[in-house]
């Protein structure tokens, strides 16, 4: 039997050393500063008027009127009788889906809205329309509504 040495230098004469090993970086989270107030407020007031335009130009108006007050066949999107936590006996789209948080109606305006072109809306456009309808019915937020913020927006 050959000494390790010996077997320790044949592997090294024959190329067969093991790479050299390079340590891994590490990964130092940073932290992002916060958001000031104001910029806060900016970037909520921004959403708002796209969320205003934005049901006019994808015709929300035509269904649940002109202030989303609703009519006998569709539901009110603003004010207090918008938005209930349970849905309305005899209705149809919303049968089962309550609404507990702004997420809640986030998920329903982005994937039922608009009636008849559901899935049409981006996140960001469902996000902005759901911020209006919100600010609109007297829901207090101060922070730009998105998938991230809004399970933090209670509706009661």
């Amino acid at each position: 039997m050959l000494p390790r040495a010996w077997f320790a230098l044949v592997l090294l004469a024959c190329g067969g050393a093991p790479p050299p090993t390079t340590p891994t970086p590490t990964v130092v989270p940073v932290e992002q500063p916060p958001v000031s107030a104001a910029a806060a407020q900016a970037a909520l007031t921004e959403q708002y008027d796209v969320g205003k335009a934005l049901y006019v130009s994808k015709k929300c108006a035509s269904c649940h009127g002109d202030h989303g007050e609703g009519n006998p066949k569709n539901p009110p999107v603003i004010g207090a009788a918008a938005l209930p936590a349970k849905a309305p006996v005899g209705a149809k789209l919303r049968a089962s889906v309550t609404f507990a948080t702004a997420k809640d109606v986030l998920a329903f305006v982005r994937a039922k809205m608009p009636l008849k072109e559901p899935n049409t809306l981006t996140d960001e456009e469902a996000a902005a329309v759901t911020s209006w309808m919100l600010s609109e019915s007297k829901i207090d937020f101060a922070v730009k509504l998105d998938a991230t913020t809004a399970g933090s927006i209670k509706l009661r």
